[in-house]
Parts: structure tokens; C-alpha cells; sequence
């Protein structure tokens, strides 16, 4: 079982809802926004609607034992709302039964339309033709009313010249439900890593398949399917939330 910082894979039995369900694992990702009181235990779990009820209950029932840092103001604990994001993978059993096993992935401000990661940014045309290529760490300011800004770009790998502007506008899109604190929302600070790749050589037959195939060697599939896990993929990092996770194993 994968271990990240104390933060573990957790398996749940579920009863499966089909009664030929399909073999092969489901990797999918779930968001929930959290209602935490001043010790910084869930009060109220609103897990992802698009997802099937039963997946939802479970997941709210597991998250319900999880813990939290509170938010302070000054010395004092406050009560507050974060969206926490995770992975997850339904694997159906002989039995008719259905493991899930669901991954803590970070916690922080919401996207405004319930994205698990938001739509990316466009490919700049003449980067495109030039088939150049660049891999950058974006910090972003999400503000109190839920608007984003640039705070720093950093370029791991590429030109940031050629795709500067295209970041600059694809962030001044994004819309946030911000954390809260006592009811009232505050602004965050978080770090995104972009990556521009050109992938034309694929067909889209090939790609989707290679998708599926990396989904289906993901750390959650392999938690559920019992075998070790494999480290995480790239996320963004939350760089001040003022709720820290202590237990969500």
C-alpha cells in the first residue's frame, strides 16, 4: 500500500450496482467540498454529483473520519470549506462485490464548474508549426472572489517566449470557489505545473488507448487490484491553504 506523507490508499467494499460488471479496473477522479469545524473534523461532505450514488456515499462516509489542521485566526481555531480533490479506482470482484480504492490528492480552492483539473491552455499557433515544446511551473493567486492571476512563471524546459501569452490568458479564465474561513471567503495561493507536448504522431485511436492503459496502471487501480503502486503523477501544489491534512488514511 502506497504511503505519501502519511497519506494512504483506502480500500472500501462496495456492492456492485451491475450484474455483469466489467473486468477491467475504472479509474476516475472525484472532488468533494468539505465543511470543517473549529477541530477540523467534516461536518458536511458535498462529494462530486456526477459521480453515481453509491460511489458518492462511500467516498463521503470515508472522508467523514478524515482529519484537518483548522484555520486560525491569530491563536484561535477557526471553523471553514475546502474542495478536496482525489483519484479513485472501482475494480468489480467475482462476488459481485466492488473494490474502490481513493487517493488524497490535494485540497484547496475549487475550480468554479467542478473540474477535477481545469481545461488546459491553447497551444500557441506558431509554437505549434515550430513544433517546439515547454514544461513551466505556474504560481497563481486565486483571490477572495474566486479570480486568478499570475504570480511567477518558471520555465523547467522550453522558451517561455513562445508561450507566455498563451499562459497569461488561458489563467486569466480560470474561476475558483475559494476556501473559506468563518463563512468567508479568502484567497489562496497555488502552483500548476503546464506542460505544452505535441502528440500529432499519435492517431486518436492510439492515444486513447494509450490513455486507458496508463489509467489502468495508475496508483489507485494498482492499490485496488493489490499490487504495489507506482508514484503520482504531476498535480498542483496548494502553497498556502489554511487547512493542512493530518489523517486521511
Amino acid at each position: 500500500m502506497r504511503k505519501t506523507w502519511g497519506i494512504g490508499l483506502l480500500l472500501v467494499a462496495l456492492n456492485a450496482s451491475s450484474a455483469e460488471p466489467t473486468p477491467k479496473p475504472i479509474h476516475f477522479h472525484a472532488q468533494a467540498r468539505v465543511a470543517l469545524d473549529v477541530h477540523g473534523v467534516p461536518q458536511r461532505v458535498d462529494v462530486d454529483p456526477k459521480l453515481p450514488a453509491l460511489v458518492r456515499d462511500a467516498i463521503a462516509q470515508r472522508m467523514a473520519q478524515w482529519r484537518f489542521e483548522p484555520a486560525r485566526v491569530g491563536d484561535q481555531p477557526r471553523a471553514g470549506a475546502t474542495t478536496v480533490f482525489m483519484d479513485a479506482c472501482a475494480v468489480p470482484l467475482e462476488n459481485g462485490d466492488m473494490r474502490l480504492a481513493l487517493d488524497y490528492g490535494w485540497n484547496g480552492p475549487g475550480y468554479a464548474d467542478g473540474r477535477y483539473f481545469p481545461q488546459p491552455p491553447l497551444y500557441p499557433p506558431n509554437a505549434a508549426r515550430g513544433a517546439y515544446e515547454g514544461d513551466f511551473r505556474v504560481v497563481v493567486q486565486v483571490a477572495a472572489d474566486g479570480r486568478a492571476s499570475i504570480e511567477t512563471i518558471e520555465a523547467r524546459e522550453g522558451q517561455l517566449s513562445r508561450f507566455e501569452q498563451a499562459l497569461r490568458t488561458w489563467v486569466a479564465t480560470l474561476r475558483y470557489v475559494p476556501e473559506e474561513i468563518d463563512g468567508v471567503a479568502v484567497a489562496t495561493r497555488l502552483a500548476i505545473p503546464v506542460n505544452f507536448s505535441m502528440s500529432d504522431s499519435l492517431s486518436a485511436r492510439e492515444y486513447e488507448r494509450e490513455q486507458r492503459e496508463a489509467r489502468q496502471r495508475s496508483p489507485e487501480c494498482r492499490a485496488a487490484m493489490g499490487e504495489e503502486a507506482d508514484a503520482a503523477p504531476q498535480r498542483p501544489v496548494v502553497l498556502d491553504s489554511p487547512f493542512r491534512p493530518v489523517t486521511t488514511g
